[in-house]
């Protein structure tokens, strides 16, 4: 499914990252207080949380469920300052991978099985009925917004 190779393109990009040095990793941007190990590190913990509790929810016909955005995304960063970027950078490879062989055994029925986020049906912008599709579409803008401010920090 082209959405699934799209969502995986992202470690090609990671691999990108293989030559920044540990300061590098620690730089952040003005605008945004996440430095460049953290932001990563921010996408990983999502891709485990698609892995470990959205997936399976899916395939047991129950809801997705999405936890407190802020308090998710302040143990992802905190986390990460106790990481080097190495670290950081290989543990979001291995996860991006087997979350994506994951989704690469799933039938397209369990990829567009119409389930709920939160209690809600359809996805607010689009109007669409929420399935895994649905989701990692939205995953997939997520990780371009973030690609996008670590070229931005390593621009600088």
């Amino acid at each position: 499914m082209q959405v699934i190779q799209e969502f995986a393109s992202y470690t090609e990009w990671l691999k990108t990252l293989e030559k920044l040095s540990e300061s590098d990793w620690n730089k952040q941007s003005d605008s945004e207080k996440w430095s460049i190990k953290q932001i990563v590190l921010h996408i990983a913990h999502w891709d485990n949380h698609l892995l470990n509790v959205i997936i399976p929810s899916v395939k047991n016909g129950e809801g997705m469920i999405f936890p407190d955005f802020d308090s998710f995304n302040a143990r992802a960063t905190k986390r990460a300052e106790k990481l080097t970027g190495e670290t950081v950078l290989k543990e979001s490879i291995n996860s991006r991978r087997t979350l994506v062989t994951m989704l690469d055994s799933l039938s397209e029925e369990a990829l567009t099985y119409k389930t709920t986020a939160n209690g809600v049906s359809h996805n607010p912008p689009q109007g669409v009925p929420y399935s895994l599709h649905v989701i990692i579409e939205e995953f997939i803008e997520h990780d371009r917004h973030h690609m996008k401010q670590v070229e931005s920090i390593l621009k600088r």
